[in-house]
């Protein structure tokens, strides 16, 4: 053991996990058993209560009542019904024990005669799929016939019990076994059940615990339930949790260094350095069009990272980007990207713009001029137009001066998600800013016409008083962009038009909704 510490503390460390694990196992297996038990208890005690009720009423039928289809005897009979809740109906047999009459819907035109066998009870016999004619149509009931008489049973009388605490219930001698009820694991049941079958019964195949409870009786009733792993931990989340957190800890007592490694080489905050490189930028572009032609004037780039065969979204590597200090590095790839792509694949044309977004800490005009400036001249383009955005949230005094000079060089400036900051009018005016952006929370909820929606006019009315003009976002619906219009809005973007999309769905989406009109 002293050769081989390593491999004798694993070995312990994971034999005391695999204990816990099997003892917490144990547990929750008794806690379920229990529950069952007392699921099938109270099967028993639903379907007693009922069997009790309709048994009473067939007591009082057959003492006391006769087989007569008159309207007076049917009046009596249907009193009767009101002192027993879990009868549906009375019928009445003539001597060839045909039902020819029912306090449902008086004479039947033609008597009839159950092909069932039928199971016989402590109360009578039972006939499982009886059709019972009502004035609104016919339903399949279970009737019980004692004497001239059956007595239909309510047909949901038990189902609420059968389906929250069985999955197959059996009734009958063995000769009459038959099953009324078989939930949605019906096929991992015992078929026919068995009134003899054990309480407990592992299918080992299946990996599945069969459990049994049977009532005996005239006519054995057994209820069964199919327990599977996930079924022991269901309603005991709490042991599991504590059961994992312990085992859990024993494993890393043992491999802490390697488990901390490792998890880092996997971590965002490792692998974007790897992932933020011009190489795994992968562009989209939504189209923003122009409400009152439905032209499309421009588009939003939108950037995702490509890692191996999936796509990495802007939420899952914007935290671990800004933390590692890349965000410019991002940008510049991200711009860099797009233009080269729309530069290379779009056809010549005016008033093409091209919204990016950059970081607020990237928004300097000297390093964004000379970036840009450069891009644009490899592309070869005059025509497209670049929009910057700014969210309203990181709105500040500080870059109010380098919008302004970036305005001043001829890019547009948009505030975007405008109505959610806080940002200050006289700021706001200073910049002028070319666009304000609705943000999509507003659009959602314009057809409940919400507090919140009621406020578009008045960003309406900020924008005319900048001098800006407006575009909605998260348009989804052609009854939005209606009322955006009516409003005033003069551009929108959203689901309704297109998802952002890549160069290649772009291009062919142009096509048909060309910016020239």
């Amino acid at each position: 053991m002293g050769r081989y510490p390593r491999i004798v503390g694993w070995t312990c460390g994971y034999a005391l996990a695999l204990a816990i694990a099997a003892a917490v196992f144990l547990v929750a297996l008794q806690l379920k058993l229990q529950e069952t038990n007392a699921g099938h208890a109270r099967v028993l005690r639903d379907m007693q209560a009922v069997q009790t009720d309709v048994g009473l009423l067939l007591a009082e039928l057959n003492q006391g009542q006769v087989p007569d289809c008159s309207p007076e005897n049917l009046n009596r009979l249907r009193g009767l019904l009101f002192g027993h809740r879990h009868a549906r109906g009375i019928g009445l047999l003539d001597a060839q024990k045909r039902l020819f009459c029912t306090t449902e819907t008086g004479r039947l035109d033609t008597p009839y005669a159950s092909t069932e066998k039928g199971i016989d009870g402590s109360i009578g016999r039972y006939y499982r799929n009886t059709p019972l004619p009502l004035v609104q149509g016919t339903v399949i009931v279970t009737m019980v016939e004692r004497g001239a008489f059956q007595v239909a049973m309510e047909p949901n009388a038990t189902l609420d019990a059968f389906r929250q605490h069985a999955d197959t219930v059996w009734a009958g001698r063995t000769s009459q076994r038959t099953r009324i009820f078989q939930g949605p694991r019906s096929a991992l049941t015992d078929a026919p059940l068995s009134p003899n079958a054990p309480h407990l019964q592992l299918d080992w195949h299946r990996a599945a615990l069969r459990v049994t409870t049977t009532a005996p009786g005239v006519s054995p009733v057994s209820v069964q339930s199919v327990l599977q792993l996930p079924d022991l931990y269901r309603n005991h989340l709490a042991v599991l949790a504590g059961a994992l957190a312990l085992c859990a800890l024993l494993g890393y007592l043992v491999s802490d260094a390697v488990t901390r490694r490792c998890r880092h080489f996997q971590s965002m905050d490792h692998r974007i350095h790897y992932l933020c490189q011009p190489a795994n930028v992968v562009c989209h572009y939504q189209p923003i069009l122009e409400l009152a032609s439905g032209r499309t004037v421009g588009c939003e780039v939108l950037a995702r990272l490509r890692d191996g065969a999936q796509l990495v979204y802007p939420d899952q590597f914007i935290p671990a980007l800004v933390k590692q200090g890349l965000a410019w590095r991002f940008d510049a790839a991200v711009s860099t990207h797009a233009l080269q792509e729309l530069g290379a694949a779009l056809p010549l044309q005016t008033d093409f713009k091209v919204a990016l977004n950059f970081f607020p800490q990237n928004l300097q005009r000297d390093a964004i001029d000379a970036h840009l400036r450069a891009t644009i001249q490899a592309t070869g383009r005059s025509d497209l137009q670049i929009e910057l955005e700014v969210t309203e949230y990181n709105f500040s005094p500080e870059i109010v001066p380098e919008l302004r000079r970036l305005k001043a060089d001829g890019y547009f400036i948009s505030i975007d998600d405008f109505g959610t900051g806080y940002s200050n009018l006289g700021m706001v005016k200073r910049v002028a800013p070319d666009f304000l952006k609705i943000d999509k929370s507003f659009v959602f909820e314009m057809e409940d016409a919400t507090l919140r929606s009621s406020l578009i006019p008045e960003i309406i009315a900020i924008a005319k008083a900048v001098d800006s003009q407006v575009v909605a976002e998260g348009i989804e619906t052609a009854a939005q962009a209606r009322q955006l219009r009516a409003l005033g809005v003069q551009y929108g973007q959203g689901y309704h038009f297109a998802k952002p999309m890549p160069l290649a769905e772009f291009l062919r989406y142009l096509e048909t909704h060309s910016p020239q009109g």
